[in-house]
């Protein structure tokens, strides 16, 4: 049985769907670092200036949009960033994953109310920044149909079944 594309936008001549062909949709997005700064695959992680990068998203987040977001969960490979006062879920998760070559991105959530104001661009945009500045090779992520888009917007790809093994991380993690 084949299932139809639909189409959402073209970038440099290429079509871009937001829905494969659901017979080989990995729903897997990845988004390789550029040009990453080189980083000795045995060197200890910076945890110090992560914690202050982390700080100073929040408080940005704070000033501009009035979130109050807290540190659930603060370990040297994980972070989860939650705000208590909003009644609907408002997330920020992510981990360190193939020995620190990767980010997998474990949720972005946010209220309908709270959307297209562009906090999740923000958060995407600060991670990348991140990424790049703390030698790590990918960001990779499952993503919920409906923000497929959002993910393509921001410069993410989905992954075909043959380059999974190419990008470790979100093995057990990801539910279709």
């Amino acid at each position: 049985m084949l299932y139809q594309t639909k189409v959402l936008f073209m970038r440099k001549g290429v079509i871009l769907s937001c829905y494969p062909n659901k017979l080989n949709d990995t729903g897997i997005f990845v988004h390789e670092i550029q040009t990453p700064v080189p980083r000795e695959l045995y060197r200890i992680f910076p945890y110090e200036s992560f914690r202050i990068r982390a700080e100073i998203l929040i408080d940005f987040l704070s000033i501009n949009h009035k979130l109050q977001f807290q540190v659930i969960n603060y370990n040297p490979h994980e972070v989860n960033l939650e705000d208590l006062t909003q009644e609907e879920f408002t997330q920020f998760c992510f981990h360190f994953c193939n020995s620190e070559q990767g980010i997998y991105v474990d949720r972005l959530t946010l209220p309908l109310q709270l959307r297209r104001r562009g906090i999740g661009t923000y958060c995407i945009n600060w991670l990348k920044d991140f990424a790049s500045d703390f030698g790590f090779r990918y960001i990779i992520l499952g993503s919920l149909t409906e923000a497929r888009s959002f993910w393509i917007k921001m410069g993410f790809r989905l992954l075909t079944n043959g380059e999974l093994s190419s990008f470790p991380g979100y093995q057990g993690r990801y539910n279709r």
